[in-house]
């Protein structure tokens, strides 16, 4: 069964792209699919109209066959919960630490403010060091800190899609052995991937499906002889 469905799907322009018009997409567990796009802002639409951030202008999105209703953003937050995003447009709240950031969806769907991060969270707050700033704001953090925070609440939020963008520039180098060893655990388990990244070796070694975007319009070409686990 496709995980996601994307029918006859249009999207407004963002940046300094065309949009996407009319396209079909789908995906389903074990597909890591890598995008191509003649103009970066296109490429980063098609995420953030997978992850629902982007309303479309026309056609349906179905995930597991249901309808997804735009007209409330509320109806989205099921699924925006078992979608982890981790992009240079992923923010965190401005006024809250980055241990409530990191409980944020926890406090909503659990309806408790008595929580704390988990063990596996401490973990990799520990590894990337940030462990000593989750009681400060995102502001009071270095970008690589940031961006380290964001990919942590990302991958420990579980998810059965995951989004991402150029992990080669996102994650600094010296944690993105850490990053590729935990991308590696998520495929074996079928985790389906949409991600964007211009590291020719990378996409080799993950993807096995090319997600092509010229001219506002998207084809998708299956890989063959590409091993996403080696």
């Amino acid at each position: 069964m496709k995980l996601i469905e994307l029918s006859d799907y249009t999207l407004s322009p963002i940046g300094q792209g065309n949009g996407l018009n009319r396209f079909y997409f789908d995906l389903s567990k074990g597909d890591v699919c890598s995008i191509q796009a003649d103009l970066p802002d296109d490429a980063h639409l098609l995420l953030k109209g997978i992850a629902m951030l982007e309303c479309p202008t026309d056609g349906a999105y179905r995930f597991m066959g249901k309808k997804i209703n735009f007209s409330d953003h509320r109806n989205l937050l099921p699924y925006k919960k078992k979608m982890g995003y981790i992009t240079t447009n992923a923010s965190m709240i401005s006024n809250m630490s980055i241990r409530e950031n990191l409980l944020l969806m926890r406090y909503y769907f659990e309806n408790s403010l008595s929580l704390d991060i988990k063990d596996n969270v401490k973990n990799l707050c520990v590894f990337f060091d940030i462990y000593d700033k989750l009681d400060v704001r995102p502001g009071d953090l270095r970008p690589t800190e940031l961006r380290s925070a964001i990919a942590i609440r990302e991958l420990t939020k579980s998810p059965d899609i995951l989004l991402f963008e150029r992990p080669e520039d996102f994650i600094t180098r010296t944690k993105f052995d850490l990053f590729v060893k935990l991308l590696k655990e998520m495929l074996i388990a079928g985790l389906p991937v949409v991600f964007i990244s211009y590291d020719a070796n990378f996409i080799k070694e993950f993807s096995n499906r090319q997600i092509l975007i010229s001219g506002g319009n998207l084809t998708a070409v299956k890989d063959s002889g590409t091993g996403v686990i080696k």
